[in-house]
C-alpha cells in the first residue's frame, strides 16, 4: 500500500490542485467585495438603491428614534403602501408606530431600514416617506382610502 502511494503521489496532488481551482473558478471567481458606506451624510434618499447589488455596511447610529412603548393613538401603518402586517410588527418592535416618525427618516435612517429589514431599495421605491407626510398631515392616499375601505386584505 505504501509503496502505491509514493507512486501516485503526485497524481493526488495534482487532483487535489485540480480540484482546488474548479471550485475558485466556478465559486469564488466573480464575487464582488463588500462596499462599505462611510457616516457621512448621503446627498438623498435615492442614493441607497434596489439596483445596487453591493452589500452596504450600515451603522447602527443610523437607527431611528423609536418610542419606548406603543402609544395609545398609534397610527396603522399598514395604510402606507409596501408595508403589511410582517413589517408593521416588525416596526412596531423597532418603536416605530407613528406616521410622523417614518416621515422624518433622513437618508441614513432609510439606510438602516432597509439593511434590517433586508429590502434594499423598498423604501424609496414604494414612497413610504412622502406618504407618512401625506398622512401625517391629516390627508389621505389612493392606497390608504382602499385599506380603509376593507380592500386590501392583510390575513391572506
Amino acid at each position: 500500500m505504501k509503496y502505491l502511494f509514493l507512486e501516485i503521489w503526485f497524481f493526488l496532488l495534482l487532483a487535489f490542485l485540480l480540484g482546488m481551482f474548479v471550485q475558485w473558478f466556478f465559486c469564488c471567481r466573480n464575487k464582488k467585495e463588500d462596499v462599505a458606506i462611510t457616516a457621512a451624510p448621503i446627498a438623498s434618499t435615492e442614493t441607497v438603491t434596489a439596483e445596487v447589488e453591493e452589500k452596504v455596511a450600515v451603522d447602527d447610529s443610523w437607527k431611528p428614534l423609536g418610542l419606548s412603548s406603543r402609544p395609545v393613538d398609534a397610527d396603522e401603518l399598514k395604510r402606507i403602501k409596501g408595508i403589511g402586517a410582517v413589517i408593521e410588527k416588525t416596526l412596531n418592535e423597532l418603536g416605530i408606530y407613528k406616521f410622523e416618525q417614518i416621515a422624518d427618516w433622513s437618508s441614513d435612517n432609510v439606510a438602516w431600514v432597509e439593511n434590517f429589514l433586508a429590502f434594499p431599495g423598498r423604501i424609496d421605491r414604494e414612497d413610504w416617506i412622502n406618504q407618512a407626510n401625506t398622512l401625517s398631515s391629516g390627508g389621505t392616499t389612493e392606497f390608504a382610502k382602499r385599506v380603509d375601505k376593507g380592500d386590501v386584505n392583510y390575513d391572506s
